[in-house]
């Protein structure tokens, strides 16, 4: 007889098929290793990959996306296939399942129980059939198996626990549906950047994290008004951290004071302390004096700033900070900054006096052994700099990670369902046994672990038979005496 399946019909039946869904998790799969083994451009440091690997084959992996997998076309595409996969090998297969669940089969016959896999016969002994099932009812209550109610009545008696768990296998593709549309909503409306800002100023714009591309708008400003670092005993840095203000039209909206690891989020974007760089600039500077005056020496500490005099004595004296070079390396006879940090600090001082002659001092506050001119008369001690700093944030706008995250939770939820619980179903009919004689004939059936559940069957029939088996009280006293 020839099949009356169309092309299209034997391509569907092919696409909801656990091989097709296979062979979509491998290709996922093959993906993601891909991407961890390979340099991806949104956590590399800029310049990285053309370091890493040749230039032909940066332009391979270009062409083909590899150096951000998680973002790329095919990875999304991949995402879509295996979910549509999932979807639609749930929807052939969900109608039975439903079925089971919503209309299981309460009634029972001697064949029927016959044909499970459990089975057992215990006499009624002097108890009527009515009698005997409430009995085997009640104990099978009380050791947490109740019966269905409106069951009993028709003469069958219905032990059901974990129904629920027939539809374990659908919560574990519906979480991997929301996993997947968190997945895609990032990758296609998701973003990351990073922004360097100095204290006082603000921006509306973020940079692509690493290679070329274009700013991208915030739709509001952020400002940062101070940075700084929290250092190690040793002067190393422990902690850097951000003052941040949200503006939004013209309004501060929300200040937050952020560290590595506690970003500040608004409306779904978020900036996370990345890093902080000096500018090679004084802030501010403390130094402290120490000068003869009238066979006395003074001392006072002076809190600089560039070009900005500060009074020292009570003769119209006035110190300047005239430079400030926070890396100096001396080559020949002249001196030159080689970084921002102040790893080895030189500092120009200008000394004004009344007379208006100016006379100039150098500090080497690292090398003190280091003669360093000084015509002021007047000795320095280095005390503290704060230096003008700049700011790292790196930005990150993903909007499908709630739906990760709920999809994970739902995931394990239906994990657990189906690992550990097991759907049991137990019947009981008043009928004879296989020598004729009245009997309670029980059956057990679970959706899996049969070893635990024969056991579990064994101990609940030994139950109800043992209280079968007892002779009713008015039965006793009725008795005539021996």
């Amino acid at each position: 007889m020839a099949s009356n399946q169309t092309s299209f019909d034997k391509f569907l039946q092919f696409f909801s098929s656990l091989k097709c869904g296979l062979l979509f998790l491998g290709l996922l799969g093959t993906a993601m290793i891909l991407g961890t083994f390979i340099l991806q451009r949104p956590m590399a440091q800029e310049g990285q990959i053309e370091q890493v690997y040749a230039p032909q084959v940066v332009r391979l992996l270009n062409v083909l996306g590899l150096f951000d997998v998680f973002h790329a076309w095919w990875f999304i595409l991949l995402l879509g296939l295996l979910g549509a996969n999932i979807t639609l090998a749930s929807i052939e297969r969900f109608p039975q399942v439903w079925r089971l669940y919503a209309r299981p089969h309460y009634l029972a016959d001697p064949v029927f129980i016959r044909a499970l896999p459990f089975q057992k016969e215990i006499p009624l002994g002097p108890h009527s059939p009515s009698d005997a099932l409430t009995l085997a009812s009640q104990r099978l209550e009380h050791l947490g198996y109740p019966a269905r109610k409106d069951v009993l009545p028709k003469g069958t008696l219905y032990v059901e626990k974990h129904r629920l768990v027939r539809l374990a296998p659908y919560v574990v593709h519906a979480s991997l549906l929301i996993i997947f549309a968190g997945a895609i909503l990032d990758g296609t409306r998701g973003y990351k950047g990073f922004v360097n800002l100095r204290p006082g100023v603000s921006t509306d714009t973020i940079d692509p994290l690493t290679g070329s591309g274009p700013t991208r708008q915030l739709g509001f400003s952020l400002r940062c008004d101070a940075a700084g670092m929290v250092p190690y005993p040793d002067g190393s840095p422990k902690q850097y951290w951000s003052q941040l203000t949200v503006l939004e039209n013209g309004r501060e909206v929300e200040h937050k004071k952020i560290w590595v690891n506690d970003p500040l989020t608004y409306k779904g974007v978020r900036f996370f302390q990345a890093s902080l760089s000096s500018l090679g600039t004084v802030r501010q500077l403390v130094m402290e004096a120490t000068w003869p005056e009238n066979g006395v020496e003074k001392h006072k500490v002076l809190t600089l700033a560039m070009r900005t005099p500060v009074p020292l004595d009570d003769q119209g004296t006035d110190i300047a900070l005239g430079d400030f070079l926070p890396d100096y390396v001396l080559q020949g006879s002249q001196i030159s900054n080689q970084s921002n940090d102040p790893n080895n600090p030189a500092i120009h001082l200008l000394v004004h006096r009344t007379s208006g002659q100016v006379t100039n001092a150098w500090v080497l506050p690292k090398t003190p052994q280091t003669n360093a001119p000084n015509d002021t008369g007047i000795k320095f001690r280095f005390v503290n700099v704060d230096m003008d700093s700049m700011t790292g944030l790196q930005v990150a706008h993903q909007p499908g990670q709630w739906l990760i995250w709920a999809g994970c939770l739902l995931l394990v939820t239906g994990l657990a369902m189906a690992l550990y619980l097991s759907h049991i179903r137990i019947w009981g009919i008043v009928a004879t046994d296989r020598n004729g004689q009245p009997a309670l004939l029980l059956g057990g059936q679970p959706s899996k672990y049969r070893e635990n559940f024969e056991r579990k069957f064994h101990e609940l029939t030994d139950e109800v038979q043992a209280v079968l088996s007892q002779v009713p009280a008015e039965i006793v006293e009725d008795a005539p005496a021996a």
